[in-house]
């Protein structure tokens, strides 16, 4: 079960499912509706059983936080009597309880998934308006930190979140970390030029890759850090995707680089790796905030699979990750000191190169999300194993 809307839900609980149902599991995912207020729509979606929730509330409101939600999801469930566990994707109000009475009722182990710094000044205080930190911001930070310890097991995107769960009172072995995996069939390595003609762009010329959906975290360094490079590669062009709106072509003109974006908007999903392909290397500004030590941005398994460096922040997990698997080079956080990482990846292609064919090595071979799937499953059967004496459960 997931609080989010139907498109929020597929980096991670879809895919999630999906590849469940790949092993040869029987899933259902429970998600909220993307507008309907009123009806619980079953369907498919690439194969998993999927129920859409209504919900009253709107726009970034309708996050997990309507009682309406929450009914609907509790009555859905006493119709349900086939499920071993549930998996509950963020502890949200309109997913907590219903989780929790349903467990309770059916003798279940469950499990909650950690995958955002949300309060105490994590995502609200940088991706969510004022009206909705003001309405939302100590429930988000007491249903956040509430009901981890309740459950029989714990997974988290990041080592943070890990760490975070135990200071709560979480065992450390009830806990399993699980990154955002890569799509490395989907998200292929193709060469700059096939990629470049494939989406009408010119075959020469630097292309620097900024992948988003509608939040583009940290603009400003990447802005910065560009017209510095600029100087060297006058034509260079910023390729963004995702909705970008008037903030960011603000902080482009800022900075003198409103002629150098070149802005995609949304794409179908199977023309996002065309895309990401035109660059010759990718920038993730990665500052040191709360909201980044304890994330994994998602958009590096994208990166890694498309087989180019990144210059990114020595924070959180992208530290390790940068540091174990040279994936690419890491900056300060300055704008001078980013820029010479650029700039050292455009003037040594070999190092570029070398950089990219680890990347997509690392994505393949450990962020393959049928590679996490399978430490998924395993640890499934330990949560079930562990409670099944105290909770009559066979694992299956």
């Amino acid at each position: 079960m997931t609080h989010h809307r139907r498109h929020k839900a597929q980096a991670r609980p879809h895919i999630i499912a999906k590849y469940l149902m790949e092993r040869g599991h029987t899933v259902k995912l429970i998600v909220t509706a993307e507008t309907a207020r009123t009806g619980i729509v079953e369907s498919e979606w690439d194969g998993v059983p999927i129920v859409e929730m209504p919900d009253l509330l709107f726009g970034k409101a309708r996050a997990g936080w309507d009682v309406w939600n929450a009914y609907n999801r509790t009555r859905y469930l006493k119709n349900e009597n086939n499920w071993d566990l549930v998996h509950c994707f963020e502890t949200r109000l309109s997913t907590i309880y219903p989780a929790m009475r349903y467990v309770k009722q059916h003798n279940l182990p469950w499990i909650t998934d950690w995958n955002d710094w949300w309060g105490r000044g994590g995502i609200i205080a940088e991706a969510r308006p004022r009206w909705y930190q003001i309405l939302f911001g100590p429930a988000e930070t007491y249903y956040e930190e509430a009901f981890r310890t309740k459950a029989d097991g714990l997974t988290v995107i990041s080592r943070a979140l890990g760490k975070r769960a135990e200071g709560l009172g979480m065992p450390a072995d009830h806990i399993l970390r699980l990154p955002g995996g890569t799509l490395p069939e989907l998200f292929q390595s193709r060469t700059t030029a096939e990629c470049r003609v494939h989406m009408g762009l010119p075959e020469e010329g630097v292309i620097l890759g900024f992948s988003s959906m509608d939040s583009h975290f940290d603009l400003e360094l990447v802005m910065r850090s560009a017209a510095i490079v600029k100087e060297k590669f006058p034509d260079l062009k910023i390729l963004i995707t995702g909705r970008a709106g008037e903030e960011v072509r603000q902080i482009a003109s800022q900075h003198g680089m409103e002629n150098n974006l070149h802005l995609t908007g949304f794409l179908p999903f199977e023309e996002l790796p065309w895309a990401l392909g035109c660059a010759d290397l990718f920038l993730l500004p990665f500052p040191e905030k709360v909201y980044n030590v304890g994330r994994w941005p998602n958009k590096i398994g994208d990166y890694m699979s498309i087989g180019r460096p990144t210059v990114s922040n020595p924070v959180g997990d992208i530290k390790p990750l940068f540091e174990e698997d040279r994936i690419g080079l890491l900056a300060a956080e300055e704008a001078g000191d980013f820029a010479d990482k650029i700039l050292c990846l455009l003037e040594q292609p070999e190092l570029a190169r070398e950089l990219g064919e680890n990347a997509r090595r690392t994505a393949v071979e450990k962020y393959d999300w049928r590679v996490l799937i399978g430490k998924l499953e395993d640890f499934y059967v330990e949560v079930l194993e562990r409670t099944k004496a105290t909770k009559h459960v066979t694992a299956v």
